[in-house]
C-alpha cells in the first residue's frame, strides 16, 4: 500500500505540474555494489572467513518547482540480494522515503524548507548525507534560509519523537523486560549556518546546540536531555594555483549523561593544487581531540573526545572506515595525516590516497598492565579507486584499499592476544550507478 500511495503522489505532481505549466523533473537511480570484506572497519580474527556480499540502492525522485514553492520526494529500497525470497509477498515492505521537504518562497532570497531533508554543509564533515552509505542521511528538521549574492544564512531547528503520544515526551527506542534502550538519534538540535565570502576566499560559522536523551534514573523512569555544543569555522582561501581548507571547531557541554562534561577540539588543514591539466595533488592532517583511560579514571566526569556528529565520515579519515562510522567515538581520538593523487583523462579517473594514522591522546593498558603507554601509532591505510564514465548519467566504479594496522589498533579495538587477530586488512568494491532522468518538464 505504502508503494502504491508513494507512486501515486509522484503521478500526481507530474500531472498538476504539466497542468499549470511550472517545471517538473523526475529522476531515478539504481546502484548496486559488491563488497569483499576482510579487515573493514575492524582487523580480521585469525580464524575468520573473509565476507562477499552485494548490496542495493533503488531510488525514485521527483521534484515539482514554480515561483512560490518547491516540493520533492526521494523514495526508496535498499536490500541486500537474497534477504528477501524469491517469491517475496511484501511482509518486509521496506520501501520508503528517504527525502519529502516543502519549500516556501517568502521572496526570492528567504524561504522556509520543512520536512525529511539531507543537511550537506561545507566539506561534510559536520553535516552530510553519508551518500556512499546505501540508506544515506536524512533529518526531520525545519530550515529557515536567507540568501543572496553576498551572504547565506540557514537556521535549523528540529525535534524528534518515538510516536504521536497524549503525554510526555521521553525518547527511549524500546523498553523490554524492564530495561529502557535509548534511542541513538538527538532528541532535538538547533544550528545556525553563516557563509560568506572574504576576497575569493571562502568563510563559514557554525553553532550547533545538539540535544539527546540520557536515562537519569531507570527505577523511575526519569529521563533528561542532555546538551552537547559545536563551534567553529572553516576557511578556504587560494594563493596562486593553491587552493586550501582550514577548519577549527570546539565541542562543550555534556556528553554520556549529566554528570560528564565535554570539552574538545578538532582543526585540519588542506592544501591541493594541479600539476597540469589531468593531475591534482592534495596534501593535508586532522586532529580529532581523544580521552586516554587514564584520563577517564582520574577524571571520570570529563571527556575530551571530539565526535564529528553528523557528517559524511566515510569522506574522512580512509575508505576503510576504521575511525568515526559508529565506532572509534569517545576515545583516544585521531591525527590523520594524508596526501592524495588524483588524475582525470576522458571518461576515467583515477585516484590513491595514503593514511597515516595516531592516536590524538595516549593509549593505555588496562590496570592490571598499570595503565602502561603504547605505541601511539595505528597504522597505514592505502585506498585507490577509478572510475569510468560510461555516460553522464551511468559510471562504473571500483576501489581496493589495504590496511597496515598495528598492535595499538588491534589493542583498541579489544584484542588483548596478538595472535588472536591479523594486523592487515583488505577491502575490495564494485560499483555500478545508474541516474536515470525520466522527465523534465519544458
Amino acid at each position: 500500500m505504502r508503494i502504491k500511495s508513494t507512486l501515486f503522489t509522484f503521478c500526481l505532481i507530474l500531472i498538476t505540474g504539466l497542468a499549470i505549466g511550472q517545471t517538473v523533473q523526475i529522476d531515478g537511480e539504481i546502484r548496486p555494489r559488491a563488497e569483499f570484506k576482510n579487515g573493514y572497519k575492524l582487523l580480521p580474527k585469525t580464524d575468520a572467513d573473509a565476507a562477499f556480499s552485494v548490496s542495493q540502492r533503488s531510488r525514485f525522485n521527483a521534484l515539482y518547482s514554480s515561483n512560490l514553492f518547491k516540493v520533492y520526494i526521494s523514495a526508496q529500497d535498499i536490500r541486500v540480494w537474497g534477504d528477501i525470497d524469491q517469491l517475496d509477498k511484501g511482509d518486509y515492505n521496506r520501501f520508503a522515503l528517504h527525502q519529502a521537504w516543502g519549500e516556501y518562497f517568502f521572496n526570492e532570497n528567504i524561504s522556509l524548507k520543512v520536512g525529511r531533508q539531507e543537511l550537506v554543509y561545507d566539506d561534510s564533515r559536520i553535516f552530510g548525507n553519508v551518500g556512499w552509505a546505501q540508506q544515506a542521511r536524512a533529518h526531520d528538521i525545519a530550515l529557515f534560509k536567507i540568501e543572496n549574492e553576498k551572504v547565506k544564512a540557514h537556521l535549523g531547528l528540529a525535534f524528534n519523537q518515538k510516536t504521536d503520544v497524549l503525554f510526555g515526551t521521553d525518547y527511549y527506542a524500546s523498553f523490554n523486560d524492564g530495561v529502557y534502550t535509548m534511542n541513538s538519534n538527538y532528541k532535538n538540535m538547533q544550528f545556525l549556518w553563516l557563509h560568506t565570502k572574504v576576497g575569493k576566499a571562502g568563510l563559514s560559522i557554525l553553532a550547533l546546540n545538539n540535544g539527546v536523551e540520557s536515562l537519569v534514573d531507570a527505577t523511575n523512569a526519569y529521563f533528561k536531555t542532555i546538551y552537547s555544543q559545536t563551534i567553529g569555522a572553516r576557511f578556504t582561501p587560494q594563493i596562486g594555483f593553491v587552493k586550501m581548507a582550514t577548519a577549527i571547531y570546539y565541542q562543550t557541554g555534556k556528553v554520556i549523561n549529566d554528570a560528564t562534561d565535554l570539552s574538545a577540539l578538532y582543526y585540519a588543514f588542506e592544501a591541493s593544487a594541479k600539476a597540469n591539466t589531468t593531475t591534482t595533488l592534495t596534501a593535508g592532517f586532522e586532529y580529532l581531540s581523544g580521552t586516554s583511560l587514564k584520563d577517564k579514571i582520574d577524571n571520570p566526569n570529563e571527556i575530551k573526545s571530539f565526535t564529528p556528529l553528523y557528517g559524511t565520515n566515510h569522506k574522512f579519515n580512509g575508505h576503510m572506515d576504521y575511525f568515526f562510522v559508529g565506532n572509534h567515538n569517545n576515545t583516544v581520538g585521531l591525527i590523520d595525516i594524508y596526501a592524495t593523487v588524483k588524475v582525470s583523462a576522458n571518461k576515467w579517473s583515477f585516484f590513491a590516497t595514503p593514511h597515516y594514522f595516531l592516536a590524538a591522546a595516549e593509549v593505555n593498558k588496562s590496570a592490571i598492565d598499570n595503565y602502561a603507554t603504547m605505541d601511539k601509532s595505528l597504522g597505514l591505510e592505502i585506498d585507490m579507486g577509478i572510475t569510468y564514465a560510461a555516460d553522464k548519467n551511468m559510471n562504473f566504479q571500483m576501489g581496493l584499499s589495504e590496511m597496515f594496522g598495528t598492535e595499538t589498533l588491534g589493542y583498541l579495538q579489544g584484542n588483548t592476544n596478538t595472535n588472536s587477530y591479523n594486523k592487515n586488512g583488505t577491502w575490495v568494491y564494485l560499483m555500478l550507478s545508474f541516474n536515470p532522468n525520466f522527465y523534465t518538464s519544458k
